[in-house]
This record gives structure tokens, sequence and C-alpha cells, in this order.
């Protein structure tokens, strides 16, 4: 019995460095692809929303080696944290939560960086006035 898993083990070993020997195993075939730059192919759109209201801004890189991407709002790297959750599953994710207001409108850029190059893209975020704090404050002023 020891025998049969001994030469199960060598035909596996056989097979594998035939593979290798054609190119068929993903590593080898990964060493052999030739780099390429970064392009945002799913570019992030502009996000008008309420005060309150999260903020979603989406972004597809391709690029080899894979490329490394940061957000940055107003010129400044986000981090993941409470207020601002960074998401990847094939695309890459931003959302500002945490109660955005109308002082969170800003400029967002996304950029892609490998060592074929580097890439970027701009968006805006524009937070709108709840409309029911627009009512409160002229039901207020008419009050007065």
């Amino acid at each position: 019995m020891v025998y049969c898993y001994c030469r199960r083990g060598l035909q596996r070993i056989e097979e594998l460095e035939r593979m290798a020997h054609e190119g068929a195993l993903p590593a080898v075939a990964m060493d052999q692809k030739e780099k390429q730059k970064p392009e945002i192919v799913l570019v992030p759109e502009p996000a008008r929303v309420l005060e309150g209201e999260t903020a979603r801004f989406r972004c597809r890189v391709t690029g080899y080696p894979l490329p490394k991407v940061n957000w940055y709002l107003n010129g400044q790297l986000i981090r993941k944290s409470k207020r601002f959750r960074l998401r990847y599953d094939g695309i890459y994710y931003l959302d500002i939560v945490d109660y955005v207001t109308s002082d969170d409108s800003a400029s967002i850029m996304v950029k892609a960086v490998n060592i074929a190059g580097e890439t970027s893209s701009h968006a805006f975020l524009l937070v709108q006035g709840n409309l029911n704090s627009l009512t409160f404050i002229l039901l207020l002023i008419i009050a007065c």
C-alpha cells in the first residue's frame, strides 16, 4: 500500500514537471507575463448625495503586476476607518459614511501605481443639504 502512495506521488511530480516544461503552471506563466502599466477601465463617476447618505465611488483597474490603488480626498490620502470604507472584489470601492454633510463636498481621486507606470482619475462629491433641514430653518425664520 505504501508503494502505491509513493508511485502516485512520483506520477504527480512527473506531471508537474511536464506542466512546468510546457508553461502550463500559473507561476511559470506569470513570470513570463509582460509588464503592463495600470489602466482605469471603470472610472469613478461624480456622486451627488443628500446629507446623511453614504457616498460611494468605484473603479476597476487593470495592469501587471497588479497595481496598488489609493483614494484621495482633496489631495489627502484616504485610510480605511469608520468613516471611510475601502473594499475590493475585483472592483475597488470607496464608501464615505458616518453622516455625510455639505461640508464633505470634495474632489475625489483614485490613483493606481505599479512598476510599469501610474494613472489616476478624478470625480467630484457634491453633498446637498437635506430638504427637511431647510424646511425646519424656514419654519423657524417664519415663526420668529
